[in-house]
């Protein structure tokens, strides 16, 4: 299986959309078509895709962020290899991409978080090098109109 890495395109919106789907979000092609403009034209982000055969099997995005304590640093906000490329290195080579894109930008040291539901990305990180440094909660809060 030849496998090519490279940065997304809009002509790959419809693979990516699927993956989306794939992943557990109900996103539609015209949600992903917004997100992926805004990646595309974001200076802090990158989305790299796997292509196999002219199909999407795999994609990452990677943040550049800035913190108070570690400064500047690299962000993995989304990883997802299609059900039948998995455990054939995909997700590997697109970390790779991820590592290398962080590393051209000048920063040391990339994050990610993963679901405490989705086991087998956690025992994939560790296989690569990662560790686990701490566990978190995640708050939200939607926003409504401020009061004036």
């Amino acid at each position: 299986m030849d496998i090519l890495i490279q940065e997304a395109s809009r002509d790959y919106l419809k693979g990516i959309q699927e993956l989306v789907v794939e992943w557990g979000y109900s996103a539609s092609e015209f949600q992903t078509q917004i997100w992926l403009e805004a990646l595309l034209n974001s200076p802090n982000h990158n989305l790299f895709v796997a292509v196999s055969n002219g199909s999407i099997a795999g994609w990452i995005v990677v943040e550049k962020r800035i913190s108070l304590v570690t400064e500047f640093t690299s962000e993995i906000t989304g990883l997802v290899v299609g059900s039948t490329f998995r455990r054939s290195g995909i997700g590997h080579l697109l970390v790779n991409a991820a590592e290398e894109w962080s590393y051209n930008l000048g920063l040391s040291r990339v994050v990610v978080q993963s679901n405490v539901n989705r086991l087998e990305s956690h025992d994939f990180y560790q296989s690569i090098g990662f560790e686990l440094e701490k566990t978190s909660h995640v708050y939200a809060k939607a926003l409504k109109k401020p009061h004036t």
